[in-house]
């Protein structure tokens, strides 16, 4: 930071004129770190530093020597990464990096917080894009079967449908008429969502019942289709979530798309030509 005098000191070697950034000397002390990790580990390796390793068994001082061998390597690697950053030269080639090799050697690290692969981010990752591929084929198979069970049933605007509510102080059977549906809420990760709206005329407000609790209700007799089932508009089953709003950027890759997932899944992953994951 700028003395009183309003020059800059290093705060690595004291010397005004430039920061730690650009220091000369600390660019120096990393690359004579990084040769003096190499030096040692090819030293290991070779056998020349075994007079080094503590008195014991083959096993032991071999375990030891790679013990060796193994923390100078990641050490060097470390300062490798160092001099890299500050000067865009690998040591390891003597080479000047390019931007764009930078940017792969930083992308090496990087995580991916979907499929926990490492090389990429969750925008590009090819994990979450195969999978939101088979969510639309199975959303749309399984939204066809609701609607399909629905017009089975005679399910139509006006069927009546019965509930028990609290009121008085008691239970009673409250008509119910249904008015609408919505069956885009009806996905693959929603099998049985609410998709059917009843209304009471008795003012009593509305509900939403579920295709699988409309078919209990009619099995029990507390609800009664109509004369003809339902026809929706050839656009009402098309609808299907965004890939973000399918997969959540807080959430990691579901359990149900993994290898050893759903056999729904795997199922449509290999009909729609999608290698199966790892």
């Amino acid at each position: 930071m700028p003395s009183y005098t309003g020059t800059i000191r290093c705060s690595h070697c004291y010397e005004e004129g430039h920061n730690k950034r650009k220091c000369t000397r600390l660019t120096q002390e990393i690359k004579d770190t990084y040769k003096g990790n190499i030096r040692v580990a090819e030293r290991y390796r070779s056998g020349e530093y075994d007079h080094k390793l503590r008195p014991g068994t083959d096993d032991e001082r071999l375990d030891e020597r790679n013990w060796n061998i193994t923390y100078h390597t990641q050490r060097a690697e470390e300062f490798r990464k160092q001099y890299l950053k500050r000067t865009k030269i690998d040591l390891a080639t003597g080479q000047k990096v390019t931007n764009k090799r930078a940017k792969a050697e930083r992308m090496r690290k990087v995580k991916c917080g979907y499929c926990g692969d490492y090389g990429h981010t969750r925008r590009v990752c090819p994990a979450v894009k195969d999978d939101y591929k088979v969510y639309k084929a199975l959303t749309k198979k399984y939204r066809q079967a609701a609607y399909d069970r629905l017009r089975e049933l005679n399910v139509n605007i006006g069927s009546m449908v019965f509930t028990r509510r609290w009121s008085n102080g008691a239970y009673k059977n409250v008509l119910y008429l249904v008015t609408g549906f919505k069956m885009d809420n009806v996905d693959y990760h929603s099998t049985m969502a609410e998709c059917v709206k009843v209304t009471s005329p008795q003012g009593h407000g509305d509900l939403w019942l579920a295709v699988h609790q409309l078919d209990q209700l009619i099995t029990q007799g507390k609800a009664h289709a109509s004369a003809s089932p339902v026809v929706l508009k050839p656009n009402a089953l098309d609808g299907v979530k965004l890939i973000k709003e399918a997969f959540p950027t807080s959430d990691s890759r579901p359990w149900g798309y993994t290898r050893y997932g759903d056999e729904a899944v795997n199922e449509a992953r290999e009909a729609l030509g999608i290698p199966a994951p790892l």
